[in-house]
């Protein structure tokens, strides 16, 4: 399995140091997140081409209503649209839509409104290129979608072969009684897999039993990628590193979490 990061968690803005760092903590790749707000995608392109870095899914963290701001379907799905057609200028194979749920709350069955969402969204992604993934997220931090069971209803009632699901071993920890089973379940439907530990730290930093889910994966025939999304463990869970030395913290978190990873194939 190839296995990238989420850009967004090293608190770098410089592009060139930024991918310096991937290809010195060994990753295949990146989930890159909203970096085009600093560089251009012609730019992002060649700073990961330079590198023989693989572009493995564009994230958008920023695409959510404003304060005091009304959500509709029709404003997020402008927002998203925006984003899809960034990746498809970048030739990424993915992009992500954590964040989708924000935009339908307030209508009179949101759950409907959200695959409606999806479906006018994959239509314009398939003109597009990019495929698109659900991410499954615990209920602190999105209103909607907590687990896999919510996340393939929502693949089978948007009905489109371009849309399918991240799980996240650090959501699944708060939402899921069986990890093991939701992975099962999900053979059809996974596209990434997310790595941090329960304390959003790296694998052995938490009470994750990664062996079993890396077995899981195998045993449903998942091929990547896997992407980690670590950070110091117990930092808050939403932001990047700020400082040098959590930025080392961080470093080591994710350099002993791919060792063991990797070893697993061993």
């Amino acid at each position: 399995m190839s296995i990238g990061l989420c850009t967004w968690t090293l608190g770098l803005d410089d592009l060139d140091l930024l991918m310096d760092k991937v290809a010195e903590l060994g990753f295949d790749g990146v989930q890159i997140n909203d970096l085009w707000e600093r560089d251009t995608p012609s730019d992002i392109r060649r700073a990961l081409d330079r590198r023989n870095l693989r572009l493995m899914a564009v994230d958008a963290q920023r695409v959510i209503p404003e304060s005091g701001q009304t959500p509709t379907p029709a404003a997020g799905i402008d927002a998203y649209r925006r984003v899809i057609d960034i990746a498809a200028e970048l030739e990424a194979p993915y992009v992500t839509l954590p964040l989708l749920s924000f935009w339908v709350q307030g209508q009179a069955e949101p759950f409907a409104a959200l695959v409606e969402a999806c479906r006018e969204l994959a239509d314009h992604a398939a003109t597009r290129g990019p495929q698109l993934l659900y991410e499954v997220v615990n209920r602190d931090e999105v209103p909607m979608i907590h687990d896999a069971e919510a996340g393939n209803r929502l693949v089978r009632d948007v009905d489109r072969d371009n849309l399918r699901l991240i799980l996240d071993s650090y959501h699944m920890y708060f939402e899921e009684r069986d990890p093991v089973a939701a992975i099962e379940a999900s053979r059809e439907s996974l596209g990434i897999y997310h790595i941090s530990d329960s304390t959003r730290g790296g694998i052995g930093s938490g009470s994750i039993d990664f062996r079993a889910q890396y077995d899981a994966l195998n045993g449903i025939g998942f091929e990547g990628p896997v992407i980690m999304e670590c950070l110091p463990p117990m930092h808050d869970p939403g932001a990047p590193v700020s400082s040098d030395g959590n930025r080392r913290i961080l470093e080591d978190e994710l350099s002993r979490s791919l060792e063991i990873w990797r070893s697993f194939a061993a």
